[in-house]
């Protein structure tokens, strides 16, 4: 017990640290505001009984809606109050990792540390953005997996703030699936149902996110980004709140990305349908499709590593992950990203060369990961199927015929 208060001592102490230091370079970084204050202009409207949907940065699911109102509830200016709000959000995140770390068998320490360090791994924009919203939901509901029903729900209300939660569905066994995804299905209907009766423009991000284009930081845009190495002027604009590029090709790229991402989903689905994910840990699942989304949108925001980093704790706090390495990973993508944003945003848009580096290494960091945990989950899949192969052929061997069969024989 000893050893794990000093543990937990030291976690703690860590979560405390990082946070000081993505609290104080708040004021550092004062264009890292913009998202707060976007946020704070949504408020009146959201309070008056409406989505802002003429708005065309609003492209969020209506559950963001709701909690992005909390903090104006609290006395004093908007912009403290929703750094407070975050924090205990994170905090609250932290909280279930060491509870679900203690009550483990088979615990594992990296994934504590990975969530006490994410402070200084994703920054400022740990605070500044709302993405700890969904990522305490996606936490919760990968920690609930053996209660089918509540973490189908609680993966629902993730997706209600930001859509992508939606693939940790692939993180229950075959056996409960079903299950879960009844939950997910009625949280999801219900919710929507009811907002749709007292507020005006529910479904309105849907127009909005459907429109972007490819933004600056994707993966679909490295190629441009490489062609400026070589002295091609890359034109880019500020476009539905982020920088997106505006050349030939980009609608093309993004609409092989978005193919390209549907098709591995659809395989890990099928995986999980044919019993081939049954080995391996929900949340490594989890996290390998999540960064499958990530890798194939048209959108990689700095903030999106809030998402995968919040992931990877929930996978190495088990010792059954096989994405130790892939979280370590993970941790050099994010420390790359805020080399990018929001320290030298102005030296990467302007297309000096070692920023592209950095950003191509961030990008070369992320799909080194994907291919691994995907030939990761792969090989657990046929070991899986060869073990049970292999099972059944020993008992086909070792049972005897039966009576019916030794007497048929003997009259022969």
């Amino acid at each position: 017990m000893g050893a794990f208060r000093r543990l937990y001592a030291l976690v703690a102490l860590t979560w405390l640290a990082t946070r000081a230091v993505a609290v104080a370079l708040v004021p550092l970084l004062a264009y890292i505001l913009n998202d707060v204050d976007i946020y704070q202009g949504w408020v009146p409207i959201l309070r008056s009984g409406a989505f802002p949907q003429g708005d065309a940065t609003w492209q969020y699911p209506p559950g963001a809606g709701l909690l992005i109102v909390l903090p104006d509830l609290a006395p004093g200016p908007f912009l403290p109050a929703f750094v407070v709000f975050m924090l205990l959000v994170d905090l609250a995140i932290l909280a279930m990792l060491v509870m679900a770390h203690h009550r483990r068998a088979d615990r594992a320490d990296l994934g504590l540390w990975l969530w006490a360090s994410a402070g200084v791994l994703c920054g400022p924009l740990l605070v500044t953005r709302f993405d700890l919203l969904p990522t305490f939901f996606a936490v919760a509901a990968l920690l609930l997996l053996a209660r089918p029903f509540l973490s189908g729900a609680t993966a629902a209300l993730g997706f209600l703030v930001k859509v992508w939660p939606a693939p940790l569905l692939l993180a229950l066994p075959r056996a409960r699936t079903m299950k879960a995804a009844v939950a997910f299905l009625v949280m999801t209907v219900t919710v929507l149902a009811g907002l749709t009766l007292v507020l005006d423009g529910t479904l309105s991000f849907l127009g909005n996110q459907a429109s972007r284009g490819l933004q600056a930081e994707s993966t679909g845009a490295m190629p441009y980004w490489l062609a400026a190495l070589a002295g091609r002027t890359i034109d880019y604009g500020l476009e539905y709140g982020a920088m997106q590029v505006r050349m030939a090709g980009t609608e093309i790229a993004g609409t092989v990305l978005t193919i390209v991402g549907v098709l591995v989903l659809a395989v890990l689905a099928w995986w999980r349908l044919r019993g081939r994910l049954e080995s391996v840990a929900g949340a490594d699942v989890a996290l390998t499709a999540v960064m499958v989304s990530v890798a194939t949108s048209r959108v990689y925001s700095p903030q999106f590593n809030v998402w995968l980093i919040g992931l990877a704790a929930v996978a190495t706090i088990s010792t059954a992950t096989r994405m130790r390495t892939v979280a370590l990973i993970l941790v050099g993508v994010s420390v790359s990203t805020e080399i990018v944003y929001p320290f030298f945003y102005t030296q990467f848009t302007d297309g000096e060369a070692w920023m592209i580096l950095v950003q191509a290494g961030r990008i070369a960091g992320l799909i080194v990961a994907v291919v691994l945990a995907l030939s990761t989950l792969a090989h657990a899949g046929r070991s899986a199927q060869s073990a049970t192969a292999d099972a059944a052929a020993t008992l086909s061997e070792s049972t005897p015929p039966d009576m019916g069969t030794r007497t048929t024989t003997s009259e022969a």
